[in-house]
């Protein structure tokens, strides 16, 4: 081998880390409702809804299609 080594993991360590990732999406998933919620209560539905739109689309257009 050239310096590097191969690493192969147990099923239990692969499953520890989907279930961490899990978790660590579904904490994501609800600190983005919480943010969601309060810029909703501070600014009003349609200037939320338009940053959010805008967001989602320079979002979308940073990494969606340019991965050509």
């Amino acid at each position: 081998m050239t310096g590097t080594e191969l690493k192969l993991h147990s099923k239990e360590e692969l499953e520890l880390a989907r279930t961490k990732g899990q978790l660590i999406g579904w904490a994501q998933g609800a600190g983005s409702l919480i943010v969601l919620g309060l810029v909703l209560k501070l600014v009003g539905w349609i200037p939320a809804l338009l940053i959010f739109a805008v967001v989602g689309w320079l979002l979308y257009r940073l990494f969606g299609k340019s991965q050509a």
